[in-house]
């Protein structure tokens, strides 16, 4: 009898410790998210400016790099704002798809060496830009 309250009363308490572990990581899992979203969200702006430079300076063998290095901090960012509260993270989301297909489609024109397809195309990257940066992504991620 005894040797089974031993056990159960094992068992009952590194249920508890388990527990009590992953309840205190939780802020610790959520401030390493916040910092990831945060980090992706920097690169996405200096990945977008220098495409604006790379067309801007008719250098469009330039676009390659940065439009590759964006793809990874846009499925960080649509991945964390399943995290965000109400509306914001649909939001989000749907610049961030946005942005991700205008931003093929500046590849796609760097590719061809079309600079006239590349300007339209960056007008197109810009807007989508342009559209997540009023969700305020910055805050929304400081605040998830």
């Amino acid at each position: 009898m005894n040797t089974q309250f031993l056990r159960f009363s094992t068992k009952y308490l590194l249920g508890l410790i388990t527990a009590s572990a992953f309840g205190m990581s939780a802020p610790a899992v959520r401030a390493q998210a916040q910092g990831a979203a945060l980090k992706a969200w920097a690169t996405i702006e200096q990945s977008v400016k220098d495409m604006e430079t790379a067309v801007q300076s008719k250098n469009l063998h330039a676009i390659h790099e940065p439009s590759m290095k964006i793809r990874a901090p846009i499925r960080t960012l649509k991945g964390h704002s399943s995290m965000l509260s109400g509306d914001n993270g649909q939001k989000i989301s749907a610049a961030l798809k946005q942005l991700d297909s205008s931003v093929t489609d500046l590849h796609s024109a760097a590719d061809e060496g079309d600079q006239a397809k590349a300007e339209t195309a960056l007008k197109s990257v810009e807007g989508a830009f342009d559209q997540l940066k009023a969700e305020d992504p910055e805050a929304a991620f400081k605040n998830m």
